[in-house]
């Protein structure tokens, strides 16, 4: 998550800048001309981890609610896209007094690569600090950030999150853009057995807890309503993977576009590769690109690549989507195209992956 998420109420002094009109309309959007600093989950190994996030210089300011109404559910969507990064900007990561610092990139997105870290498994917890002043008078801007080490599990989980279990209507545009507009983190439905099958998957079989890696399509822009989204359905904690950010407003129509969809294929590859002898459960849907990115991963790490798991939310791809999942038969790779979570979860009973 958004390690420490920024109020209105710690923020509604802070500065805004510009004419009457546009410090009139700013207010409006509880929009504040002042740094940022967000971190999203980390993830690592015993000999490293990564941990990333952006520096914005400005922010509109939103916490929807489940009974809000459309209009405010509207604005809170707009605002997701109003920001403005800050790249060239220096971050430091303090770990227990040892202190690392990374710069921003043209998007304002920075990445910290730690190497030797001597952490034990589990969750923990560090402080990032912003080293800029980018506003006079500015006070620090300090943030809590998570890091997930793990090494020891029985298998690890990659879920995509649209019509996989958010359900998104991503095939369908306009009804894709009305749940969009008018709908929000509390509001927003998992599909039907979606969440105790994650459940079953994140427990597995044996003692160790199973990691989840969400990596989507999505921008970082709708990573809080994601994490938010996530944490009041239950659905298993874990480390999100999103595409490049979004700083313009108009953008947001924009907002999991059917476009590029490579990034996916190489964040999922990365992940793999920080651990290496663990194999992984695959989980997407049949709507844009999910079956063949997978296949072509089952191809490349057929030793890591455990099983595939396929929703079948467009009845007009599921007979190429099968035809495409019976070339990794050979491979021994179990995979299924499904419509309801129940049908999956009774296959991975079978194949003793759940208890």
């Amino acid at each position: 998550m958004i390690s420490k998420p920024p109020e209105w109420a710690d923020y509604k002094e802070a500065p805004i800048t510009g004419s009457w009109l546009k410090r009139w309309l700013k207010s409006r959007f509880r929009y504040v001309d002042y740094p940022f600093l967000l971190a999203y989950r980390g993830y690592g190994n015993p000999e490293k981890f990564i941990l990333q996030g952006h520096v914005f210089r400005g922010m509109a300011l939103t916490r929807p609610r489940r009974r809000h109404s459309a209009w405010k559910n509207f604005i809170s969507l707009i605002k997701m896209f109003l920001i403005r990064t800050v790249p060239e900007a220096t971050v430091q990561l303090d770990m227990d007094g040892v202190m690392h610092k990374a710069k921003t990139n043209e998007n304002g997105f920075f990445e910290f690569e730690i190497t030797r870290h001597g952490l034990s498994a589990g969750w923990h917890q560090f402080e990032l600090t912003l080293m800029d002043e980018l506003v006079e008078g500015q006070e620090s801007v300090n943030l809590e950030a998570e890091v997930m080490i793990q090494d020891d599990f029985e298998y690890g989980l990659i879920s995509d999150i649209d019509d996989t279990f958010l359900v998104s209507h991503v095939t369908r545009v306009f009804r894709k853009l009305y749940v969009l507009l008018t709908k929000n983190s509390e509001s927003r439905k998992p599909f039907k057995g979606v969440v105790s099958f994650y459940g079953l998957l994140a427990k597995g079989v044996s003692p160790k807890p199973n990691p989840f890696f969400y990596v989507s399509s999505s921008e970082w822009n709708l990573y809080d309503f994601l994490i938010r989204f996530m944490r009041f359905h239950d659905l298993p904690k874990g480390v999100l993977q999103l595409k490049d950010i979004k700083d313009n407003w108009r953008d947001f129509f924009k907002a999991g576009s059917f476009r590029g969809h490579d990034h996916k294929r190489l964040k999922i590859e990365r992940i793999l590769k920080m651990y290496p002898n663990k194999k992984f459960i695959l989980l997407g849907d049949n709507g844009q690109h999910d079956p063949y990115i997978y296949l072509k991963l089952a191809e490349e790490y057929p030793t890591q690549v455990k099983a595939i798991y396929i929703r079948a939310v467009k009845k007009s791809h599921r007979d190429g989507v099968n035809r495409e999942l019976a070339k990794i038969d050979d491979k021994a790779i179990p995979s299924l195209q499904f419509k309801r979570s129940a049908e999956a979860m009774e296959h991975a009973r079978r194949e003793g992956f759940i208890g």
